[in-house]
C-alpha cells in the first residue's frame, strides 16, 4: 500500500444473494473495471462466519476469489456490533474480534465498526462510565488489530430510525464527540471513518456547524465513506429505498448532486491520514446508472483534499 496515496473505490454492496462467491467475483472484477483501487467487503454477506469462528472451508474459497483481482480490501464489521452492550459485551467483543481476524484473513487492512449506542436514558444516566469502558475496550481491540496488521476505523453514525424514534442514541453522532473518544484511546491502530452522508445527516438533527467539526476530526481520519443525503430525517412513512430517495430524507447513498453535500467545501476543511481510502457507498440503483461518474467525482474529492504525513 502507497502511504502517500489516498485510494478510491466503492464497496461490494448487495453483489448478488448472500454467500454467494462468484456473485462477489463477478462484482470486484466490475469494480476493477471501473478503475476501482479499494473493494469494502461485508462481513455479513460473506457467511464465512458463524458463531464468532471462521469457517475453514468458507474462509480458503473466499482467499481464492479475492486473491484472483489486484485491487485493496477494506471490511465492514457487522453493524449489530455495539461496545455498548453491557447485557451482551462478551459476545460483543468476540465479534469484534472475530471480525479482525476475517479482515487479516483477506488481506483486508481496516476494519470499519460503528461505534457504541444505548437507550438515552441509560446515556443519561452512566454516560461517563459508558465511555470510559468502552476506551478500555477499544484499546484492547486495537492491540489485537495492531498485531493482525490491520486497523480499526470508527464511524461517525446517521439517525437511523431507532435514534429517530427516541429509542436509541450515540454520542458519535457528532463528529467532535468521536474526535473525543478516539483521542482518549490514543492508538495508533484506532482511526476515524468520517461518512459524509451520516454527517450530513448529524448537521440537520443537531443543528451544528459541519465543516467546523469536520475540520476537527479531521487529524483523526484514516477512512472515508463517500455517498450525498440532503439529511433530513426519516420522520414520514415510507415503504421502500424509492420513496426515501423521491422525498430526500435518511440515510440516502445517493451520488453526488442527488443531495446537498457541498464537497468542495468539505474538501477545504479536511487532511486524511496516510493511505486513506474513500469507499463509495451507493444503493444498487444508483450504482447501476451512476457508478462512473460517482468514481471521478471520488477522485476529484481525493486530489482536493490534504495528507497528513
Amino acid at each position: 500500500m502507497d502511504q502517500h496515496h489516498t485510494y478510491t473505490g466503492f464497496n461490494a454492496g448487495h453483489f448478488g444473494p448472500q454467500g454467494d462467491l462468484s456473485a462477489l467475483d463477478r462484482r470486484i472484477a466490475e469494480l476493477t473495471e471501473l478503475g476501482a483501487e479499494v473493494c469494502e467487503l461485508a462481513a455479513v454477506r460473506l457467511d464465512v462466519v458463524a458463531a464468532c469462528q471462521l469457517l475453514p472451508e468458507r474462509m480458503g474459497r473466499l482467499k481464492t476469489v479475492l486473491s484472483s483481482h489486484q485491487i485493496r480490501y477494506t471490511l465492514h464489521a457487522p453493524i449489530a456490533v455495539n461496545l455498548m452492550d453491557e447485557a451482551h459485551l462478551a459476545l460483543q467483543i468476540r465479534a469484534a474480534e472475530a471480525s479482525l481476524e476475517l479482515a487479516a484473513e483477506c488481506s483486508a487492512d481496516v476494519v470499519v465498526f460503528h461505534p457504541g449506542r444505548v437507550h438515552p436514558v441509560q446515556w443519561a444516566d452512566k454516560f461517563r462510565g459508558l465511555l470510559k469502558r468502552e476506551q478500555e475496550t477499544l484499546s484492547r481491540l486495537a492491540d489485537r488489530a495492531d498485531t493482525l496488521g490491520v486497523r480499526i476505523a470508527y464511524e461517525n453514525m446517521s439517525p437511523n430510525r431507532r435514534i429517530i424514534a427516541g429509542t436509541e442514541t450515540s454520542y458519535a453522532l457528532d463528529l467532535i464527540a468521536l474526535a473525543d473518544q478516539i483521542a482518549a484511546v490514543d492508538h495508533p491502530a484506532l482511526v476515524a471513518c468520517l461518512d459524509v452522508n451520516h454527517a450530513q445527516q448529524g448537521r440537520v438533527l443537531q443543528g451544528y456547524d459541519l465543516y467546523d467539526q469536520i475540520a476537527k476530526l479531521a487529524p483523526y481520519v484514516g477512512h472515508i465513506h463517500f455517498s450525498d443525503s440532503t439529511g433530513l430525517p426519516s420522520t414520514i412513512q415510507w415503504d421502500n429505498d424509492g420513496e426515501r430517495l423521491f422525498f430526500g430524507i435518511g440515510d440516502m447513498h445517493a451520488p453526488p448532486g442527488f443531495g446537498v453535500i457541498d464537497f468542495a467545501e468539505m474538501a477545504r476543511q479536511l487532511t486524511v491520514l496516510p493511505g486513506t481510502a474513500i469507499v463509495i457507498e451507493l444503493k444498487e440503483n444508483h450504482f447501476r446508472h451512476s457508478a462512473r461518474m460517482t468514481i471521478e467525482a471520488a477522485r476529484n474529492f481525493a486530489a482536493a483534499i490534504g495528507n497528513e504525513c
